[in-house]
């Protein structure tokens, strides 16, 4: 399959707890296809040990008890301008 998405730049953010300590969100910033045009999207994967995904797990998902859904739109934040200073 060919691949459908580039990332240009990402942020890995710690997830917290009741995730397992090796788990992040990978928030990126890339060109994903869509139909038969690609498009700058912004993408936000699980990442358990170092691998995106576990057990094609890959939707995000934030505790409600916890301030993870606030980093992790920090970060999309942050590639954001970091996009438009260079």
């Amino acid at each position: 399959m060919p691949k459908m998405y580039y990332p240009q730049d990402f942020i890995l953010v710690p997830a917290s707890h009741p995730y397992p300590k090796d788990t992040f969100y990978k928030v990126s910033l890339g060109q994903q296809k869509i139909d038969a045009y690609f498009h700058e999207v912004v993408k936000i994967e699980m990442v358990f040990n170092g691998a995106v995904g576990r057990g094609g797990k890959v939707n995000a998902a934030f505790p409600c008890h916890g301030n993870d859904l606030k980093k992790v739109l920090e970060a999309i934040n942050d590639l954001h301008k970091f996009k438009l200073e260079h």
